[in-house]
């Protein structure tokens, strides 16, 4: 029981010393809240200075146990001091008994058995990836590390911020805990919207809507960010409208800074700062002024600012991973960025459209997770359009939705979720019994056992009670396989693979539970390298060449220039450059460049057919790659060997002694040549040279039918196979 009380301890201890910077930060903000939003307020605007606070330690590289020890002692040590002797609060208006009675049965029920969900050892996919993943490895460098290259280290981690707190008592239970924190705070949240600004049953009605909804209870039993995101983006709504009625510049600095960490906690909630921003522009009962502009969008900044300059320095882009084509940089090519944006954006098996209102409330096959059949009563949020608050719901509720048409999960909707429920509970709640009805038959089909007769087999969801793994009663090893194939591999990968030293997936895998760096093929540019060496004996061998022949020309530099547009990339496994049939020797002098991509132009001059430099985005006028000789030399031929990429138009130009770039010919002569014998021992060869020793390659992977033929051919050994999963260790 003592692995239970640390991880109690952990959660718990988080969140206190996220109640108490809150309670620190209302009082000194003179902020007049009512007896339960405070606390509720408290826990979310603490919890994002906690974030923020978490993230200067790990930039400084003091995130360590003491210093959240004794600070978090501290913090909550002077709240309690601050707290003696303050006026008490006054309550919210009154709810009748039967209601709340209802709802706390209700609520109470979901609560025990989502509990001891989030208890157990964390299995969810995300969560035992990437979310803490990034976690581990700031608990292991007691702060980011600024040597692993991964798509998900440069996204903004306000809530990992908070699991690297409860993950240093309790490790990865705790951390889920804390957003099960989140999870039972944005209900209570809707239930004081409710009662404060008169939709007190529509209020408890929408907030068993989303507690016992499928999706947001499996999300938020799990070690990710989207209740934590939700949570401030309702936060913000529900302040902006106090402001409404108070005016207090103080609230909008509060506002600010949780608009701020809803960006620190996941960029999909970048919309919540010129949500606030344009809510406080037109606002008719209070005129728009600089000062109240400022007292909003200041804090905010502030907040934002160590995800953005943690970035800027550490990658060139203070918005990594994304908009690559913008802020070019070795770490993250803009053509992957590309691919896996689109890769989001679509339904996979899905049919016609018409599917995903079914699939988002009923099967949640295809899209991970449902909100349960009763989302499909949403229009008759409509009818609360009549309310100014209805409006107001509806309007939120479009606008933080608009990221859910960047990924089709069906959880990048749950930010906008409890907006349509409290407008459906305001267009129901003149309708008799309704509201109660409703509520009930969500509450009976939504539960998890009752949940497993209707949905798709495989949506994603609580589908069992683990009380005895989760009071560690039982082995958890036995738990976490279960759900985690890869975790069978644990040890031998440990026993193998020297600390230190990486290894090479084509998939994502459990990094929270395995104790070595795994390169993942679409992370990062280095993935996307080890990838590419790794396929090229199959997908793009080097069996084409394109010569250009020219008038011999005396040139201090030659290259090659596409002046088309297409959708495909532009790939030179090697360029050649020759005088009278034979190839200029190559020299360190030489001045080799290419545009874009000019990081990886020494792959078209290594002599390896395993590697190829590549624009890595789609062809564009003006994309080139060049030489430039340190003296003049002879030139009459240019020979690309590589995959012709049909939709280019490339010419040859030479530099002239007055600094001007000549085009000589745009005709190439496509010739077959023969397949490079060795390719394989090439591409494992590089990928040592990469510092890639080990592999992991599952069964339905391309390479895993010819690696497992010819191991020998590959210069690989099996160290280990589990679920369909194979390490290999290269010779």
């Amino acid at each position: 029981m003592r692995e239970v009380a640390n991880i109690l301890f952990g959660a718990a201890f988080t969140v206190a010393v996220s109640v108490a910077l809150g309670a620190l930060l209302v009082v000194r903000l003179r902020l007049t809240l009512y007896r339960w939003e405070a606390e509720l307020i408290e826990f979310v605007a603490g919890a994002g200075c906690l974030s923020f606070l978490i993230a200067i330690l790990c930039t400084l590289h003091i995130a360590r146990k003491g210093v959240f020890q004794w600070g978090g002692l501290a913090v909550i040590a002077l709240a309690l001091w601050q707290a003696k002797g303050a006026p008490r609060r006054k309550s919210l208006p009154a709810v009748p008994l039967t209601w709340m009675a209802a709802f706390f049965l209700i609520f109470s029920t979901f609560f025990i058995y989502y509990f001891f969900n989030a208890l157990a050892p964390e299995v969810s996919p995300d969560g035992t990836g990437y979310h803490l993943g990034n976690v581990v490895r700031m608990w292991r460098h007691h702060g980011f590390d600024w040597n692993y290259p991964s798509m998900y280290a440069y996204l903004s981690q306000g809530t990992e911020m908070l699991f690297l707190v409860a993950f240093t008592f309790g490790r990865h239970s705790a951390a889920a805990l804390v957003h099960f924190a989140w999870l039972c705070t944005l209900p209570l949240l809707m239930v004081c919207w409710g009662r404060r600004f008169g939709f007190a049953k529509a209020g408890l009605f929408a907030a068993i809507l989303i507690f016992a909804s499928p999706v947001i209870g499996k999300d938020g039993i799990s070690a990710y960010n989207d209740l934590a995101v939700a949570t401030m983006i309702y936060a913000v709504f529900y302040l902006l409208q106090v402001w409404d009625e108070s005016g207090s510049s103080n609230l909008l600095i509060l506002i600010g800074l949780l608009s701020g960490a809803a960006y620190g906690a996941k960029y999909t909630a970048f919309l919540t700062l010129p949500f606030a921003l344009a809510w406080v522009w037109f606002s008719r009962r209070h005129f728009p002024n600089r000062r109240n502009l400022l007292c909003l969008l200041l804090p905010a900044l502030v907040m934002i600012a160590p995800w953005t300059l943690r970035n800027w320095f550490w990658v060139g882009n203070p918005f990594a991973p994304f908009f690559n084509s913008w802020f070019p940089n070795p770490y993250y090519h803009a053509g992957m960025e590309r691919i896996y944006a689109e890769s989001l954006r679509h339904y996979t098996g899905m049919k016609h459209n018409w599917e995903i209102p079914l699939q988002l409330t009923l099967r949640g096959g295809f899209d991970g997770g449902i909100f349960g059949p009763v989302f499909l009563l949403a229009p008759f949020g409509l009818l609360a359009l009549r309310f100014k608050s209805g409006r107001r719901l509806w309007l939120a509720a479009l606008v933080f939705a608009l990221p859910a048409y960047l990924n089709t999960g069906t959880r990048f909707l749950i930010p906008s979720a409890p907006f349509p429920t409290l407008a459906m509970g305001i267009g129901l709640a003149e309708v008799p019994a309704a509201l109660p009805v409703v509520m009930l038959f969500h509450a009976l089909v939504s539960w998890p056992p009752v949940l497993s007769t209707y949905c798709d087999p495989w949506n994603w969801r609580i589908s069992s009670f683990p009380g005895r793994v989760a009071l560690r009663l039982d082995p958890v090893a036995p738990f976490i396989l279960k759900s985690i194939g890869d975790f069978a591999l644990k040890l031998p990968i440990e026993l193998a693979v020297p600390s230190g030293e990486r290894i090479f997936s084509f998939a994502g895998r459990p990094e929270a539970y395995i104790d070595r760096d795994i390169i993942v093929s679409y992370e990062s540019t280095l993935g996307n390298l080890a990838n590419d060496i790794l396929w090229s004996p199959q997908a793009h061998k080097p069996a084409n060449a394109q010569h250009f022949k020219f008038l011999p020309v005396t040139t201090r530099g030659v290259r090659v220039v596409n002046i088309a547009s297409g959708t495909d990339f532009w790939t030179v496994s090697e360029m050649r450059l020759r005088f009278q049939g034979r190839e200029l020797t190559r020299s360190p002098a030489w001045r080799l460049s290419a545009w874009p991509n000019g990081w990886e132009v020494q792959l078209a001059f290594d002599n390896n057919y395993a590697t190829r430099w590549s624009t890595w985005e789609a062809i564009a006028p003006h994309a080139r790659i060049q030489v430039e000789f340190p003296a003049a030399e002879r030139v009459d031929e240019v020979v690309l060997e590589c995959e012709p990429a049909w939709s280019a138009r490339l010419q040859v130009e030479v530099l002239l002694d007055t600094g001007r770039w000549v085009p000589l010919t745009d005709t190439p002569e496509l010739v077959k040549t023969d397949f490079a014998p060795g390719i394989r021992r090439a591409a494992t060869r590089e990928m040592k040279a990469l510092g890639l020793r080990f592999l992991l390659v599952n069964e339905g992977d391309m390479v895993y039918a010819d690696m497992k033929k010819y191991p020998t051919f590959w210069g690989i050994t099996q160290l280990a196979e589990a679920n369909g999963t194979h390490f290999y260790r290269i010779d």
